[in-house]
């Protein structure tokens, strides 16, 4: 068997832990479908906030080793993706090293610089420019955003096989002539790690009221004001059996505070910060009355998925490729407007009927690993 690389901006070392400096949702696709994967040996090349780990080899689990191979200090002030590029350059010299020959990449700015001659899948995580909202405003600068297209048609031309994981990434790899080689899979979730758990959470302890769920970046590209709104109607309506809880952390949760604030409904809102252990998010998924979407972009949200694996309902805006691949109108609702009072009169709906949401297992991690096992050993081109 060969020998694999999976390329992430993930900060595997820290993969449970609050000091993570992990982006983006490639993270729960890989720990999903990592135990699934067939290879000699499995290197995860990532990020690193310890100076003397980077490039180093760091034993993770039986044949799967951690080299991370992009610093990225603590207190930086240049965003993740610019310190990928730079320090990317040198990855052709770290798969010889390691004698790669296969790469399944969830990063663009790593990828980018990888020379032809390897199997590589390129999983695109969303259609959208990835920093069309980036947090650094210079970042979003026409010419930047440019460039970071071509480094995605880079990827697209390179790559031996493309998954899209919505519609508008598959129609964006075919206007870059890679369309025979794209495959439309939506990501995936381990049914032996999210399923309904009753154990209760931690972070939940004595909190008897339904819960509306938030789980992600706490960025302004979630355009959490409508999930505030929505749960604020909902306290209206129903008083005193809500609570808004937000789990994640980022930038934007002090703007998401003082909306809140000023609302004056504090009360009902609970900011749990970061959960990475996949035990304990499990647990809240479990408990959560429903997941929201509020975002203005997204692709197919690995949140979405690993809550309907715990029987979870979710409501979303149309964003992505929710409406067309995830939403049944049973399990997941999407609504084209966003209205708080449709989102708080849908979530009641949904309530009526929340004891007989079956668990999804349409997005099993376990069904993807054969396709992608038959592609990263060459028996798929």
């Amino acid at each position: 068997m060969r020998n694999l690389a999976i390329l992430a901006l993930d900060d595997f070392e820290h993969w449970s832990s609050i000091e993570s400096l992990s982006m983006g949702g490639a993270t729960g696709v890989i720990k999903s479908i990592l135990p699934y994967l067939k290879a000699e040996k499995i290197y995860l090349l990532g990020i690193t906030s310890v100076r003397k780990n980077l490039y180093a080899e760091i034993p993770f689990h039986d044949n799967i080793i951690i080299v991370p191979v992009i610093h990225v200090p603590v207190s930086t002030v240049i965003p993740v993706r610019i310190l990928a590029i730079y320090y990317s350059r040198k990855i052709n010299s770290i798969l010889k090293k390691y004698n790669i020959g296969a790469v399944y990449s969830h990063a663009e700015e790593i990828s980018f610089w990888i020379k032809p001659g390897l199997t590589i899948l390129y999983h695109m995580h969303g259609g959208a420019n990835a920093i069309v909202k980036a947090k650094n405003k210079y970042l979003r600068l026409k010419l930047i955003q440019r460039l970071w297209e071509y480094v995605r048609s880079v990827n697209l031309k390179n790559a031996t096989r493309v998954i899209a994981i919505d519609s508008f990434c598959y129609e964006i790899a075919k206007s870059n002539g890679a369309g025979e080689k794209t495959m439309l899979i939506p990501n995936f979730v381990d049914p032996g790690i999210f399923y309904k758990d009753i154990t209760p959470s931690q972070l939940l302890i004595g909190l008897t009221d339904n819960i509306l769920l938030f789980v992600g970046r706490i960025e302004e590209v979630k355009g959490l004001e409508l999930f505030c709104d929505t749960l604020i109607e909902l306290g209206k309506r129903e008083s005193g059996k809500w609570t808004g809880v937000l789990v994640g952390r980022g930038t934007y949760q002090p703007v998401v505070e003082k909306y809140i604030r000023e609302k004056g409904e504090e009360k009902i809102f609970l900011f749990a910060g970061p959960v990475f252990r996949q035990d304990e998010l499990r647990k809240i998924y479990s408990r959560a009355s429903i997941l929201m979407i509020s975002s203005h972009f997204e692709g197919i949200p690995m949140v979405i998925l690993e809550a309907l694996a715990c029987q979870t309902p979710v409501m979303a805006t149309d964003v992505g490729g929710i409406k067309d691949l995830v939403s049944d109108n049973r399990t997941c609702f999407v609504l084209g407007n966003r209205d708080p009072l449709a989102f708080a009169t849908l979530a009641q709906d949904i309530m009526k009927k929340r004891n007989d949401i079956p668990a999804d297992a349409r997005f099993s991690s376990l069904t993807a690993s054969v396709l992608i096992n038959d592609i990263l050993s060459g028996k798929v081109i």
